[in-house]
């Protein structure tokens, strides 16, 4: 958990976000993960999980531009608090990181907008009870387990080549420092994120149509003393950006047009962006990034630009999409084709988002086991 999975916001998604893709599909399958998200981490990771630090709640807040308008978005949210509500009247087991919120979200009037933003920026705003968690903290607790777990075999500097069938086995081969190894085996899970399809394709697994990554950078900045427990902000609908206020008292910053440095349609990224991803691209490039988010930020968050930047770095985002998030009709605004797709004991693994990655771990438990998970 040192890519991807580390630097990303840690939004545990209710579903708001996914308002634009003319159904609920997304927006109920990430609403489903995050219900079931602290009871399957703690199945794994111990009652730690149950405590893993969280963010101010969200605030959304609608741009003058947004592909959707506020009354569009309420009709969305509305929509999605139904679901909510059914789903938690009829399963007690159901929880959203611990609580059960009596109302996922609230349109907040131009008063309180006005105290909080520059609201010539805006249309409207909504508070809603999403929150994001420390990936710090959460990759601490999965190491730990995997560390302490007599059942995990951990070969780290291992790096896989491919996947073949070998006298009715699946063999597993790569590279060391050392030399090359194999592994073979009744059963495989590919549970990779940007090198997924590579894999899947040396095995004669063909990915469908539409893929793209995305290289797309974060900053992790220290917040003034007056925005510590200032709410946390998502910016709808389009290629806008997120602020979200830690309880370290840090923030993490993202701002799209900025931060996304990389786009393509190949199987796998190129390995230049590997230097992005363990945050050593160049000094003036991170300055760059750094002081372009925090100009258009504060452009509508007062007092962002007194935030002082510790962190730049960025991760690959993996989608189907053949046109960015300023397209309306962008298959980015969705996230449904994911799961876990089976071969004759070969798994491939699409986890979509942080929010659903412990339910489709789930999916490919079951899928080697051969029956059925018990979410």
């Amino acid at each position: 958990m040192n890519r991807a999975s580390l630097r990303n916001e840690g939004k545990i998604h209710l579903g708001l976000i996914y308002a634009n893709t003319g159904t609920l599909d997304t927006a109920t399958l990430q609403l489903k993960g995050a219900l079931r998200f602290r009871r399957l981490l703690a199945r794994w990771l111990g009652s730690d999980a149950n405590r893993l630090r969280r963010s101010t709640p969200f605030w959304y807040v609608v741009a003058n531009d947004s592909l959707l308008t506020p009354e569009q978005l309420s009709e969305h949210y509305d929509a999605l608090e139904r679901v909510y509500s059914q789903s938690i009247r009829e399963d007690e087991s159901l929880d959203y990181l611990g609580e059960r919120p009596r109302k996922l979200w609230e349109p907040c009037s131009r008063t309180q907008m006005n105290e909080r933003f520059r609201s010539d920026r805006l249309l409207a705003s909504f508070a809603t009870a999403e929150v994001a968690i420390d990936t710090n903290e959460l990759a601490r607790l999965v190491r730990a387990a995997i560390a302490a777990s007599p059942y995990i075999q951990l070969m780290p500097g291992h790096r896989v080549r491919g996947v073949s069938r070998t006298n009715g086995l699946l063999r597993v081969e790569g590279s060391t420092p050392d030399g090359s190894w194999a592994i073979e085996a009744d059963h495989v899970v590919n549970a990779l994120w940007e090198n997924r399809m590579a894999i899947d394709a040396t095995v004669g697994v063909t990915a469908e149509p539409g893929w793209v990554h995305r290289l797309k950078y974060r900053v992790i900045a220290a917040l003034p003393d007056r925005l510590r427990n200032a709410p946390s902000v998502t910016m709808v609908l389009g290629a806008y950006g997120d602020v979200v206020i830690r309880p370290d008292a840090t923030a993490y910053l993202s701002w799209y047009p900025s931060g996304l440095r990389g786009w393509t349609h190949e199987l796998a990224p190129p390995d230049a962006w590997a230097e992005a991803c363990c945050a050593e691209a160049t000094t003036t490039e991170r300055n760059d990034i750094a002081d372009q988010f925090i100009t258009h930020i504060d452009a509508w968050y007062p007092g962002i630009r007194d935030c002082v930047p510790l962190t730049v770095d960025a991760g690959v985002i993996v989608a189907y999409g053949r046109t960015d998030v300023c397209d309306p009709r962008s298959s980015l605004h969705e996230r449904s084709r994911i799961g876990v797709t089976s071969y004759d004991g070969y798994h491939s693994a699409e986890p979509g988002k942080l929010t659903t990655a412990p339910l489709v771990a789930c999916q490919a438990a079951a899928a080697v086991i051969g029956q059925a998970a018990a979410l």
